[in-house]
């Protein structure tokens, strides 16, 4: 990974649908699907690993009956149906292709910016 690479699609946020609110026959990624608990606990090992990777909450990845959804963006996968057994791998994911402030590339950024955050 590289940067200044117009053409570098690398992770450099995760993207985690925390919305609450569903239709009737819509469930949704928030609520009793727990992607919440599932931001709050990214942010807390994103942080504890230094990985160079931003995290958003957002309201709609327009994937409902198959979340918890989150998306590595820009351009990244959908990684559908998380659940916290999912996490350890997916830290793992990002911490190889974000890098960490303690080494690992991270796009040539600076120690302490995080892309997207």
């Amino acid at each position: 990974m590289t940067g200044g690479d117009a053409n570098d699609r690398s992770p450099r946020r995760l993207l985690v649908c925390v919305n609450p609110v569903g239709g009737a026959n819509k469930p949704c990624c928030g609520g009793d699907r727990g992607s919440e608990s599932l931001a709050a606990t990214l942010e807390r090992e994103i942080a504890a690993r230094g990985i160079r990777c931003g995290l958003a909450r957002i309201h709609c990845l327009n994937k409902c009956l198959k979340g918890p959804a989150m998306r590595l963006a820009p351009g990244g996968d959908f990684l559908l149906g998380m659940t916290a057994a999912d996490l350890p791998a997916l830290l793992d994911r990002l911490e190889a292709e974000c890098g960490t402030e303690t080494g690992g590339d991270a796009g040539g950024l600076p120690p302490g910016l995080y892309p997207g955050a």
